[in-house]
């Protein structure tokens, strides 16, 4: 996985492999199919031209020092509605409460995510992030009702970027390779 994110440190590749594993296996291959920072932010123009349709998708976001994320198996598209799937996950490798990195299985699968030509990633109300996202603080990161906070974190809507609502320093969605 060619991740600018990640390639931050080492280790990132290390947990995320690890939550990926049990979903994919660990013989991925995981292709570049939107970087905001390198695509545009446009979700419109740039994300869904890019990602929708792909299946098996893992999304990163970095905000600050802050790296987290999603995976889901079913594709995105631009149609609108909630997107049913038991095997979306949200994860997060570095965090403001320095929790150990950690993963969220989907509580409530019908809302697990949620497709529309005005969002880019969307995991249930959890995480969100917006159209022209980099311009605005009005990208969403939190645990809500569809991805329950995990016992050890002390406040649900601050963990995962710092704050509750929030701008991202990137955005990056990689589909996983069927042919390789």
């Amino acid at each position: 996985m060619d991740s600018n994110i990640l390639k931050t440190n080492s280790s990132y590749f290390h947990h995320l492999g690890k939550f990926l594993d049990p979903a994919v296996g660990n013989n991925s291959y995981w292709v570049l199919c939107w970087r905001a920072t390198l695509h545009g932010w446009n979700v419109r123009t740039q994300f869904h031209k890019r990602c929708d349709g792909k299946r098996d998708t893992v999304t990163i976001i970095k905000k600050g020092k802050y790296v987290f994320g999603g995976y889901t198996d079913i594709p995105w598209e631009s149609s609108g509605g909630n997107g049913f799937t038991r095997k979306a996950f949200i994860f997060s490798i570095s965090n403001k409460e320095e929790l150990d990195p950690f993963v969220v299985e989907v509580r409530r699968p019908d809302g697990a995510i949620y497709r529309s030509s005005d969002y880019g990633p969307v995991f249930g109300i959890d995480i969100i992030i917006v159209n022209n996202a980099n311009s605005k603080s009005d990208s969403i990161a939190r645990f809500a009702y569809y991805y329950p906070a995990p016992a050890a974190v002390q406040d649900q809507y601050t963990i995962l970027a710092g704050t509750f609502r929030f701008s991202p320093d990137e955005v990056e969605v990689f589909y996983l390779d069927p042919t390789q």
